[in-house]
């Protein structure tokens, strides 16, 4: 066959194969994300493709995995110079590609804040060392991928903390409350995701960390309510009797109430993932979760499969910390069920197992088709406290070096983002935007934002309804890893 004819067919098949090739946008059933009956059906075929070219792409990078450490701040392995050579050092030798650093560990600062970002710096550690900084140009030439590491809602512990500058004396008024009114809860003073006020402080920090560091990822723990009791913030109240019309404070099993604390974590991540993308497109957004989905879902607030169904994150850390073989690897075949073609990486608590039974635990879930393993945490090495469980782990799993596998929905559809706002530059709360090619609405978050995740290239419409305020109708053009999108002014 004639070489001309030949490339030209192999570019007329390409063409055709990438125009079939849409993200997920099947959304759950808890979900503000909404189909009508008449797209349903393509929306379903759609995924199916989709899906195939997934299969196709985790099958040619099978043998990568991301293998980390979730590196904490709470013991001696990251506060110093030598500190973080030494563990990074010691992370190549065994093996690893990627670490997991905390740089933000109870609304305070492992490097240096940059306006508007205003939480104070730590005092455990040098007074010119930037942690985040250090850890990047030393694991650069060692091919280990930085992720920063942000408690996102807990900002302290049982004891307060003495900077007027931390959040939580700066601003009580974020803080969650239980039902009886007392803030300081389970671990320590959360942040209440139903206050906007609150999630804008944390967008503060997330993005003064994405904007001026060489990160490979940004990692939110904590991302939950830390207990069905908690909520309870005046301003969230507030919203969500204005929402419904009703009076006093719902009861911590009120399904309703539950279901509306989840969406506040939801809205706010779904808004981030695209503010964080338009900064870097190639940023992995992660998130350590609780393993069990029940008690994530019912008990913390966290609704985990949600996020990795409709592309919220890119990776899930599930904290699979037991020494239970039977409930380990139950929550792994759950976890691995409700994947929706993101990563898992399973964490896995050596901090409670032996060397052994760490082995074993990792063992099962990289059987399981996982992508990835992560140990919590490097200065935990099981219960020898030893280097022991690293040599180990590497003779066992880690020995052959590779690659972090990668996401091919990173480089493949766009995101439409905008802000909602009244005539008084206020916000405006649950505004409808449709886009009408596929009859898809999203409810705008507390903050006014709509945003609409991996749409595959191209022109769409979209239209925002307020009541009985129409827009008119606004073409969007979808560029692959761009965020695209048109804010609105309405009555």
């Amino acid at each position: 066959m004639n070489s001309k004819l030949c490339i030209f067919l192999f570019i007329c098949l390409c063409s055709v194969t990438f125009s079939q090739e849409y993200l997920d946008f099947d959304p759950s059933k808890d979900s503000i994300l909404h189909n009508d009956d008449s797209s349903f059906e393509i929306v379903n075929e759609q995924d199916e493709e989709m899906e195939t070219v997934y299969e196709q792409d985790e099958e040619m990078d099978a043998k990568n995995e991301f293998r980390a450490a979730w590196v904490d701040t709470w013991n001696n392995r990251a506060l110093t110079d030598a500190q973080i050579q030494s563990t990074l050092k010691s992370l190549k030798q065994y093996g690893y590609n990627a670490v997991v650093v905390q740089i933000r560990r109870r609304g305070d600062a492992f490097y240096f804040p940059k306006y508007p970002n205003t939480e104070p710096r730590v005092t455990c550690i040098p007074s010119n060392l930037d942690v985040l900084k250090t850890m990047i140009e030393y694991a650069a030439p060692l091919g280990i991928e930085v992720h920063a590491w942000m408690t996102t809602l807990l900002v302290s512990t049982k004891n307060k903390p003495s900077s007027a500058a931390h959040v939580v004396n700066a601003h009580p008024e974020y803080l969650t409350q239980n039902y009886a009114g007392e803030k300081c809860i389970s671990e320590g003073y959360y942040l209440d995701p139903g206050n906007p006020n609150a999630l804008k402080w944390n967008e503060n920090v997330a993005m003064d960390i994405v904007k001026n560091y060489d990160i490979d990822g940004i990692h939110f723990d904590y991302i939950r309510l830390p207990q069905q009791d908690s909520g309870y913030n005046p301003t969230a109240i507030a919203r969500y009797n204005k929402e419904f019309g009703t009076t006093g404070k719902p009861a911590a099993n009120n399904a309703n109430f539950r279901a509306w604390r989840r969406r506040q974590l939801t809205d706010w991540l779904r808004t981030m993932y695209a503010k964080i993308v338009q900064v870097k497109p190639a940023m992995k957004v992660t998130a350590a979760t609780f393993a069990g989905r029940s008690d994530a879902y019912d008990h913390r607030l966290q609704d985990w499969a949600t996020w990795m169904k409709q592309g919220l994150i890119d990776a899930n850390f599930p904290m699979n910390y037991t020494t239970d073989s039977n409930i380990y690897q139950t929550r792994v075949n759950d976890i691995m069920a409700n994947a929706y073609n993101r990563h898992v990486y399973m964490g896995v608590g050596a901090y409670l197992n032996s060397n052994a039974n760490t082995i074993a635990q990792f063992k099962y879930a990289r059987n399981k088709n996982t992508h990835g393993l992560v140990l919590y945490s490097y200065a935990h090495n099981g219960k020898t406290a030893s280097m022991s469980n690293l040599q180990n782990i590497y003779t066992e799993l880690f020995s052959t070096p590779v690659r972090t596998p990668s996401m091919p929905w990173k480089t493949r559809g766009g995101h439409i983002q905008g802000q909602i706002l009244d005539s008084n530059n206020e916000p405006v709360y649950n505004a409808q935007v449709k886009i009408l090619e596929t009859n898809q609405t999203i409810l705008t978050d507390s903050q006014g934002y709509y945003t609409f995740l991996h749409l595959p290239e191209g022109e769409y419409h979209i239209q925002c309804l307020n009541n009985e305020y129409r827009s008119p109708i606004t073409p969007i053009q979808v560029i692959n890893t761009q965020v695209s999108g048109t804010d609105f002014q309405i009555d």
